[in-house]
């Protein structure tokens, strides 16, 4: 979802800042960059260990960012091309499924904005599996609730991680260079990289029409 569907990488980064201060928290914004496709409790334990005060909790501020980014939700935007994405896929009966690294809040927060629900046939959550990305688990539990087997998936990912734990399922990965950088995610080993949704859009079809023929 995020980097993917939604350019919400921006809002992240403003609501970190918010807690930090609220906090009192010393984060430099130049280790930023490394948080990227992390969890935000990976993000904040992190923080806590580093940069914490021992005054507060990882679990405040967990609570805290979530609190920041709700109150940022209006200035969340779609990914450009999203939308005519989701559309035509959804005209072709290609069944959708989410697999993100977001709360079931945030993801429920961004799809009633932008009436992204009747896209997509099942949505796994980081609160739906144990093992985050760059696990597997979950990109096999996405494809389980879709009710086709892992390597039938065409996958699209921003970041690093994602790319490894949807390879690690079996899936056919395309990277966007949304959050990390095409070459990031050749290194990742995504199958085929791309800078925008409008030039993924062909290969996907492209693919589909070999799937069926």
């Amino acid at each position: 979802m995020d980097g993917v569907l939604v350019n919400s990488e921006p809002l992240h980064e403003k609501a970190q800042d918010i807690v930090c201060r609220r906090f009192g928290l010393d984060v430099p914004k130049s280790i930023s960059p490394i948080f990227k496709g992390w969890t935000e409790d990976r993000v904040y334990e992190y923080i806590a260990k580093h940069f914490g005060t021992g005054s507060t909790t990882v679990e405040a501020l967990i609570q805290a960012k979530h609190a920041a980014f709700a109150s940022l939700v209006d200035e969340l935007e779609l990914i450009s091309g999203a939308a005519k994405l989701l559309k035509e896929l959804s005209d072709l009966n290609i069944p959708l499924g989410l697999v993100t690294s977001a709360t079931r809040a945030d993801q429920e927060r961004a799809f009633t904005k932008f009436g992204l629900f009747p896209y997509f046939s099942s949505v796994t959550t980081v609160e739906d599996v144990t093992e985050a990305k760059p696990h597997p688990q979950p990109f096999l539990t996405g494809a389980e609730r879709l009710g086709v087997r892992p390597e039938e998936c065409i996958v699209v990912e921003d970041s690093k991680y994602g790319v490894v734990s949807a390879l690690r399922a079996g899936c056919y990965v395309l990277g966007l260079a949304t959050t990390f950088s095409c070459d990031a995610l050749d290194d990742a080993g995504a199958h085929a990289v791309f800078d925008s949704i409008e030039k993924i859009e062909p290969h996907i079809k492209e693919l589909l029409s070999l799937a069926v023929s």
